[in-house]
Formats: structure tokens, sequence, C-alpha cells
């Protein structure tokens, strides 16, 4: 309940992106890599703004609201490239090493876990498309695992997972109110590109990001 509360206390104090972010001509991972930062503070501008062309071009690519992604990195790491959980998670998504190696991704780098989150919530939300919540057990299934929804017929009654899905919806809804959701093709291939460009960078200088 504590830890609920804050995410909410958190999500009123962040702020909203001015309406100069979400013109036409402006750069949509801007306002979501700035969002990052006021999350951590921590995260260097360059790194966001990778994280955030990353974000935009796997969520479109797998059809997935980037808003939920967000939603769901923030919870699991607070964007933290190097956060470990004790069951074994790993990363900005959280992946466990071996749903990571069934998706193909390695977890310890930020942009490819990333990718595997969003492949993987894609996958939940078509698994569930036909429940009367599919997207509240879809963020079920990434906490629990989607047998544990299947076997409940919804939100599992774990008291840990409850929370998750409160806090992941929480984001999610303050982030739709701030942040775009459909930036056209052409930015989301410019953004691809800087991306992969920014990565090569970060690579050399400090290793896999």
């Amino acid at each position: 309940m504590i830890r609920a509360t804050l995410t909410l206390v958190f999500l009123a104090a962040v702020p909203r992106p001015s309406l100069a972010i979400t013109t036409a001509t402006s750069t949509p991972s801007n306002a979501y890599a700035s969002v990052m930062r006021s999350v951590n503070p921590h995260l260097a501008a360059p790194v966001s703004r990778l994280y955030a062309a990353a974000l935009l071009a796997d969520a479109r690519r797998n059809r997935v609201d980037p808003r939920l992604v967000m939603a769901v990195v923030t919870v699991e790491s607070h964007w933290n490239v190097k956060a470990r959980s004790y069951r074994g998670a790993i990363g900005l998504g959280q992946l466990m090493p071996q749903t990571a190696r069934n998706l193909g991704v390695d977890p310890t780098q930020g942009r490819s876990n990333i990718a595997g989150l969003t492949i993987y919530l894609h996958r939940l939300l078509s698994d569930f498309r036909d429940a009367r919540n599919p997207i509240r057990n879809a963020i079920a299934g990434y906490n629990a695992g989607p047998l544990a929804v299947k076997r409940y017929g919804g939100i599992p009654p774990f008291a840990e997972t409850q929370r998750y899905v409160v806090k992941v919806l929480a984001a999610w809804h303050g982030f739709k109110a701030r942040l775009p959701e459909n930036p056209s093709a052409l930015a989301i291939a410019d953004q691809l590109t800087f991306a992969e460009s920014v990565a090569r960078e970060q690579t050399s200088y400090w290793g896999a990001l």
C-alpha cells in the first residue's frame, strides 16, 4: 500500500511536457527521455534519448502502447539498467535469464532488454486478447507468469501481483496524460537510426548499456 501510494505521488509530481514537445516539428522521443530522467535523475541525457528512441521503435514494431512499456519499466527498475532482483531478474524490464534467452535478447544491455520486454508484452496482450480485462491480465502475467493468470482466470490472488498491477496501471494512466502515443513512421525511422548511432558510441566508450 505504501509503495503504491509513493508511485501515485511520484506520478503527480512528474512535470507535464510543454506543448512544444508534442508538435509535429519536435522529436517525440524528447518527451519520453525527459520523463525517464524525472523517474531516474541519475540517467544520463544521451542514454535516456537512446532508450526513448529504442522504446518508441520497438513499441511501434510490436503494436504496443509505448506508454505502457514506459510504465512497466518504471515500476520494474526505475530505468536502472543495473537493477537485479533477489529472484535473478535482470535490467530495465527485469527479465528472467531464461525468458531473455527465449526472446533472443541480452537482458544486461539496455536497448536489448527494452526489445525483449516489448516483445513479451505483445505476446501477453495477444494471449489475453479475448479476456474480459486483457491489459490487466497481461500486466499480471508479466509479474506472475501467464500460466498463473490462466489458472485463476484473471489476476492471481497474490499480494505482490495485485500491487504490481495497480502500480503499472497508475503509471500508465499518468503517462497517457503526458506523452504522445503514435509518432509518425518517419520519426520512428529517424529515432531508430539515432538509437543505433548512439548505441555504437556508448559501447565504444563505456561498454554495452
